[in-house]
């Protein structure tokens, strides 16, 4: 099982990696530059190169680079989609460098064109940066909790996005326990979400989960995340979730409220729980 936390990568990649082995975890995840937007920092190749040795040592799984929040593919202003566009391909074209295999995007709002509008506009964009996306990363869509005019809540989202994509091989997906609780999916049952998922669009497309509680329950449409036990998710579901044998194939990211200690004693929970 591969389990970490989300970890700034402000003092490098190397020193991110030994923050999370000191946690207890064997992967993390970071945002590829400043998470409300602006320029990445120049890439200090020979800091990878120690983090990787570092992470071979470790026996780490594989890394998550996660977008900014101020990424849209499906503003209503042109100037955003496009700012969105270049930085999305730039990001994709640094994680390679970094031998990061994955980059989370949320996958946008519409602000009020509508789901339909929102979604083709989406389509299009991830359709260009497809085009050029480099050998070896993946692009996953987030799906999300609903709130607002936010789309992807919706495994049929999700679905039509890939479609659009004429089912583009790099193109993933990355769920989030607490999102999928605001959206309405409701995890006591774990078997049937996974049908779901899996009837709509494929197990195999699953390649990131995190994993963080909820402040409100199911169907709320609200993303608030809560530290595992203490919210409406339950240490019972996140047990069952970890528990899973398709769960335990992929990188299980916590985005709890917690610093540094925090994670140490929830990757230590969820690996008592698997023992």
């Amino acid at each position: 099982m591969f389990i970490g936390a989300h970890i700034s990568i402000a003092k490098g990649l190397k020193a991110a990696v030994k923050t999370a082995e000191k946690m207890g975890g064997n992967t993390l995840q970071f945002f590829t530059r400043n998470p409300r937007g602006g320029k990445a920092k120049k890439l200090d190749l020979r800091d990878i190169e120690a983090a990787h040795t570092l992470m071979q040592e470790y026996n780490f799984g594989p890394l998550v680079g996660h977008a900014p929040y101020t990424f849209n593919l499906a503003s209503t202003k042109p100037s955003v989609r496009e700012f969105s566009l270049n930085t999305i391909k730039d990001d994709l074209e640094r994680i390679k460098q970094m031998g990061v295999p994955y980059l989370v995007l949320h996958v946008g709002s519409h602000g009020g064109q509508g789901e339909e509008k929102g979604l083709s506009l989406v389509a299009q964009g991830l359709r260009e940066i497809l085009s050029t996306i480099p050998n070896e990363v993946y692009l996953l869509l987030e799906g999300m909790a609903g709130s607002g005019s936010e789309l992807g809540y919706t495994f049929e989202h999700l679905q039509s996005l890939i479609k659009a994509c004429e089912e583009h091989p790099q193109l993933g997906i990355c769920l989030d326990t607490c999102h999928l609780t605001g959206a309405g999916y409701d995890l006591q049952d774990l078997a049937a979400v996974k049908k779901g998922f899996a009837e709509k669009i494929g197990l195999e497309r699953l390649k990131v989960l995190h994993l963080n509680d909820s402040k409100f329950p199911v169907a709320s449409r609200k993303d608030r995340h809560e530290k595992l036990g203490e919210g409406f998710v339950g240490l019972d579901v996140i047990k069952n979730i970890v528990r899973d044998g398709d769960m335990q194939k992929i990188p299980l990211i916590l985005e709890t409220p917690n610093d540094d200690q925090g994670y140490a004693r929830e990757i230590s929970l969820v690996k008592e729980m698997i023992s």
